[in-house]
């Protein structure tokens, strides 16, 4: 994207912008799919124009099937940032205990074009699966396809914000939920869906048992919804001797928040802005006790579940999906972003232990939730009377 371009839409879309005050209130509202499919057609005229357009198309993954007698093919149509930050990699190994799985990366939202009907029909899959990108592809379209077995999993924060009616024009198709106040829309909709809660299996990840004699922090910034600037606010009456900063935002036009000089200093702040390996991020972020999340909600919120399995407090937004895990007060701590005020952190320990335990038991119910689910995915509509 040119620099002209790219300041402009730091400029309006940044919150503390005098454009960005006006309507912050109703930021949300404007979240929507409409404004998606702006932002990707004016993104694919910027590309065209200064020739960026081939470096943002990724070679498809392949994921053989892990029982070489099943023989079901599985297309996965993925949102093309997943390709660096392999967000559904559990997914998709659950996907290749039935079938062999071949993603194609889809970069419409950032300008980018997507192969067409007769190239995808070329693969004579069984199942295709639409992973947060549902709103690039018209349902008349995916109803042009060989397959009738489609699937769509949405994000719920990519899509809280869009009308019913968005959702209606999909009611064909069949949906998973991450979220349960998702599948509760969907259940209100008619829309057949299944809902499960993922959780990570505790054991996978370090965990140090914590004194909390000393409280220390790590936030991640990844937009300019939530910035230092509002954790500082949650912090003012309490004690923390260090902080990790970690400005990893996603892409296009937030901007990084840094503390000032005087708070870099009095809560001891190192920062980081990117990880090759997920190892060095666990290395920095093992060593805090408190996690401020990154973004008002979340699809499923990896780094939420990560923090508690590793007996972390959580700090979030009292928004979903970070509302489903956390319940104030007893395993995590929920705040409302439009009326911050300091928290409390003196029962952080009992929150923590038990957060981990919530994990534990969460991973229990998700591993006796995945036979379903792959019958759920599985299932062959087509052959209804």
């Amino acid at each position: 994207m040119n620099n002209t371009l790219k300041n402009i839409f730091s400029f309006a879309l940044f919150p503390f912008s005098p454009i960005m005050r006006l309507v912050q209130n109703k930021m949300d509202s404007l979240r929507n799919y409409r404004l998606k499919l702006i932002i990707a057609k004016v993104l694919r005229v910027v590309r065209l124009l200064n020739g960026s357009k081939a470096s943002i198309h990724f070679p498809d993954t392949f994921y053989p099937c892990i029982n070489p007698a099943l023989t079901k093919k599985i297309m996965v149509i993925d949102h093309s940032y997943h390709y660096k930050t392999a967000s559904f990699t559990f997914l998709i190994n659950l996907l290749a205990q039935t079938g062999s799985v071949r993603i194609i990366w889809d970069s419409q939202w950032n300008g980018g074009t997507f192969p067409s009907i007769a190239r995808i029909n070329q693969e004579e899959f069984d199942v295709l699966i639409l992973l947060q990108i549902m709103i690039y592809h018209h349902p008349e379209n995916l109803k042009k396809l060989n397959c009738k077995n489609i699937i769509i999993v949405p994000m719920y924060d990519d899509i809280h914000a869009d009308p019913d009616l968005l959702f209606l024009r999909f009611k064909d198709f069949r949906f998973i939920s991450f979220c349960r106040e998702l599948q509760q829309r969907f259940d209100r909709l008619a829309i057949m869906s299944m809902h499960v809660q993922y959780f990570i299996d505790p054991s996978t990840l370090p965990y140090h048992q914590e004194s909390y004699q000393e409280l220390k922090g790590f936030f991640w910034q990844r937009t300019n919804d939530i910035t230092w600037n509002h954790v500082r606010q949650l912090i003012a009456e309490s004690c923390f001797s260090s902080f990790h900063l970690h400005l990893a935002l996603d892409p296009i036009w937030y901007r990084e928040v840094l503390p000032t000089e005087e708070e870099m200093k009095k809560y001891h702040i190192t920062v980081t802005r990117w990880f090759d390996k997920k190892d060095e991020f666990l290395n920095i972020f093992s060593k805090a006790n408190v996690f401020f999340t990154p973004r008002l909600y979340e699809g499923i919120g990896l780094p939420v579940i990560e923090a508690m399995s590793m007996g972390m407090v959580v700090v979030a937004p009292d928004h979903p999906t970070m509302n489903e895990y956390i319940t104030h007060g007893e395993n995590g701590l929920l705040y409302d972003v439009n009326n911050l005020k300091p928290l409390d952190f003196k029962q952080v320990k009992n929150m923590a232990a038990k957060a981990r335990e919530n994990c534990f038991t969460g991973f229990e119910k998700w591993q006796n939730a995945k036979p379903e689910l792959l019958d759920f995915i599985m299932f062959d509509n087509t052959s209804k009377g």
